[in-house]
């Protein structure tokens, strides 16, 4: 499986997560390094990707929305985690809880989204275990991403934010 080309998944995305995808402070993600070279907004969609791909894998009755959404925004904490600032570094322990307060602030969620945001960093997060589903699959998707983008260096496709980048521009973003 190669992130980013099965279209139906891409559309999926779309379909949940326009009004995410379009906004000027989720575009900003850009800007920001995640790990290695890919920047929070291309993890942020290999995420989302993975989540889906994981769910459909498993045939799991999940609500693809809530996944789709709170995968957009797990790592919605939008600042750069690498520079040399005290209070990021604790960054892994606490960023969770900033991404959910700035996608609560920024979009409209449900309690479920803003849970899976709030656990997405167990087991690293002791006491905020992921809760139901589609809080597994999203924690399970972004240490998969990680893993990947870190050790083997993962470079995704330019098909993974094609699609997104394409509809943005219809948008009016750049």
């Amino acid at each position: 499986m190669v992130i980013g080309e099965d279209k139906s998944i891409r559309n999926t995305i779309i379909k949940y997560g326009r009004d995410i995808l379009t906004s000027d402070s989720f575009l900003s993600l850009s800007q920001y390094i995640q790990h290695g070279t890919i920047t929070v907004y291309e993890h942020s969609l290999a995420v989302t990707y993975m989540s889906i791909y994981l769910a459909r894998k498993k045939r799991r009755k999940v609500n693809l929305k809530s996944i789709v959404r709170a995968a957009l925004l797990h790592d919605y904490f939008l600042y750069d985690w690498h520079d040399n600032a005290l209070w990021h570094s604790l960054h892994g322990y606490h960023h969770a809880k900033r991404a959910m307060e700035n996608a609560r602030r920024d979009f409209r969620l449900t309690k479920k989204e803003e849970q899976i945001i709030y656990r997405h960093m167990f087991p690293l997060n002791l006491t905020r275990v992921p809760d139901s589903k589609e809080a597994i699959i999203v924690c399970a998707a972004d240490k998969v991403c990680a893993l990947a983008e870190t050790v083997t260096k993962k470079n995704y496709a330019p098909v993974l934010t094609e699609d997104f980048r394409k509809l943005a521009a219809r948008n009016g973003h750049a």
